[in-house]
């Protein structure tokens, strides 16, 4: 997951669990024939519930917790933490988190658990009403007095329930906004694990993605579903403490497995498209302007602006501050003289705001700059153009303007990261400031750099002095403009293709092997190596236990010769050991919110 957010979380030496466990590769031909297997599982059942952990978001450049290379596991060892490819802000979702949405849209999926606080289900575009997150979403602040979630399109600055500075905007509330991330101790979300254990108990297969399956109370919602009768599934790349109550285990790569499953039930994987949104918004001054007001001026560019930003946005200032900084486009408007605003020869002037459609001062991660140019139906060379950087926010632009002209036509051609795609790195929009009879003709304001500025005395204040701002706004409009976009089609043939062909490889070595010795049968010590076999008289042996094996679990895996589950004495997964089950106690992790995956 996130390196920063693992940094926001609490000091804490016991992590639960085990850490480090060896990756686990079965042969490509058994993968294969399990992914088939899983791909007819989903396909007799008629509901599944997915439990997903920090294993599908890896293909997203997002590092786990727990494996080899893990969060955790670096931290016990005292080693540098993993590499970060990329940020929560700008993660495109993997194959699996659309694949999942696939399943949705199909009807065969009802419902969604995941440990994940990186936001990548609900942007993939699975519905809140479809998902559990049982560790928050680094992108949810919860309203203290409501309930209200909003989803923005920045991480929150904390974690633990702690308030961000923003409030309510759900008429008649006006409640503070706490950030909704799990801290080591806080408890489960109870709304969200009652439904959990709700869709688990009448689901007929639940299917376990990336997760190693070891904190609880999370760890043991799958086995709900086996307890009423359903089947469990498993991938994931260490082996598990719940492996053995699996009709089906698979040690591969989530994606692998996926892009062959969602072939085989003949259901796409939809397209990605991610779509961000920008505010603008003005309010007109009336009259001749002062004379300290009559610089021309936009935000100074931001030094280095051209560099890669393909990492989490700096949000140093803490929220209540950051809420307490919000200007009003009126107080930021040029101060004006007593002016009568109905003499049409006057001058006027007006203040052009662009901002994040969460709040003025908030975070716009995916947009780099903004290069304003004024278009005048009576002057040409009067409005200068500007360029609008910078992290001091929102952006502003101030002009002045001649009584004889009636309207100026803004283009705004925003300057996207390197994040976003290379086709998509710029956007233009066209925005109309007209001249009108101005509720503000002639109330004076400090410029944007006046010392006379008055600070809001709280948050609370900061809010409601924005609400009172935005009813004083002659106009604004929210632009949408796509960033990112994908479509896993090709990528999961090319999984297919090489999966196929290794597939190939791996059975004719195995048929090229010469059958070992027959020897007496030996009891086998912890759990059977079933299903990931290929030499001699084990993998035929697991040819003549395949057609028993599949009839009591109720699946049919061919004349593959794989066995598939360790639900019956058996188990796909190698040497598993024990203590796996035993260091997931309740007291390691209460709220399970960094029990990590």
């Amino acid at each position: 997951m996130s390196l920063g957010y693992a940094s926001r979380l609490s000091d804490r030496e016991d992590l639960g669990g085990r850490l480090g466990d060896p990756e686990l590769f079965e042969s490509p031909y058994t993968v294969l024939v399990k992914a088939h297997v899983l791909a007819d599982l989903i396909q007799a059942a008629s509901s599944v519930i997915a439990f997903t952990g920090a294993g599908i978001s890896t293909a997203c450049g997002i590092p786990d917790f727990r494996g080899p290379q893990g969060v955790w596991t670096a931290q016990r060892k005292g080693l540098p933490m993993p590499k970060l490819q990329t940020s929560f802000v700008y993660a495109k979702p993997s194959l699996t988190h659309q694949a999942l949405l696939g399943l949705l849209q199909s009807g065969k999926l009802r419902y969604i658990c995941s440990q994940n606080v990186d936001s990548l289900h609900l942007r993939s575009g699975v519905s809140r009403d479809k998902i559990a997150e049982l560790h928050g979403n680094c992108f949810a602040e919860r309203c203290k007095k409501c309930k209200k979630e909003y989803v923005r399109d920045f991480e929150m600055d904390t974690v633990g329930f702690k308030l961000t500075g923003r409030h309510c905007t759900k008429p008649g509330c006006s409640g503070p906004l706490a950030d909704h991330i799990l801290d080591w101790e806080d408890a489960l979300p109870n709304a969200e694990f009652e439904a959990t254990k709700k869709h688990a108990s009448s689901a007929d297969l639940a299917l376990c993605l990336g997760t190693s399956l070891q904190i609880i109370p999370a760890a043991n919602l799958p086995l709900r579903t086996v307890k009423a009768g359903g089947k469990l599934a498993i991938i994931n790349l260490q082996a598990t403490p719940k492996d053995n109550k699996a009709a089906v285990v698979i040690h591969a790569k989530v994606d692998e497995i996926m892009a062959v499953v969602m072939q085989r039930l003949g259901v796409p994987i939809p397209l990605f498209m991610r779509t961000d949104q920008v505010l603008l918004s003005h309010i007109i001054m009336q009259g001749s302007p002062e004379q300290d007001n009559l610089k021309q001026e936009g935000t100074e560019q931001q030094e280095g602006r051209n560099r890669h930003r393909a990492t989490p946005m700096d949000q140093s200032a803490d929220a209540a501050a950051t809420a307490d900084t919000e200007q009003s486009l009126a107080a930021a408007a040029p101060a004006v003289a007593g002016t009568n605003s109905s003499n049409n020869d006057s001058n006027w002037g007006f203040t052009l705001c662009i901002s994040s459609i969460h709040g003025s001062s908030c975070p716009m991660p995916m947009i780099l700059s903004a290069h304003v140019s004024l278009q005048a139906s009576a002057t040409a060379d009067v409005l200068p153009a500007a360029e609008l950087s910078g992290e001091q926010l929102p952006w502003k632009l101030h002009r002045q303007c001649p009584g004889s002209l009636k309207e100026v036509t803004v283009l705004v051609q925003l300057t996207l990261v390197d994040a976003a795609d290379a086709d998509k790195r710029s956007h233009e929009f066209k925005y109309a400031i007209v001249r009108t009879q101005c509720r503000h003709p002639t109330t004076p304001g400090p410029s944007n750099n006046s010392s006379s500025s008055q600070r809001p005395r709280s948050s609370k204040q900061a809010t409601n002095q924005q609400r009172q701002q935005e009813e004083q706004l002659d106009g604004s409009k929210v632009f949408s403009f796509i960033t990112q976009m994908h479509d896993y089609a090709t990528k999961q043939q090319e999984l297919i293709a090489q999966l196929e062909s290794a597939a190939k490889e791996s059975r004719q070595e195995a048929a090229a092997q010469p059958a070992a010795p027959s020897a007496a049968p030996s009891k086998a010590k912890g759990r059977g190596r079933l299903g990931n076999s290929r030499q001699g008289s084990k993998w035929q042996q697991g040819i003549q236990t395949q057609a028993q094996h599949n009839q009591q679990n109720g699946v049919d895996g061919g004349d593959t010769g794989v066995v598939l589950s360790g639900q019956n004495g058996t188990s796909s997964s190698p040497g598993a050991s024990p203590e796996v089950a035993q260091d997931s106690h309740a007291d390691t992790d209460p709220g399970g919110a960094s029990g990590g995956e």
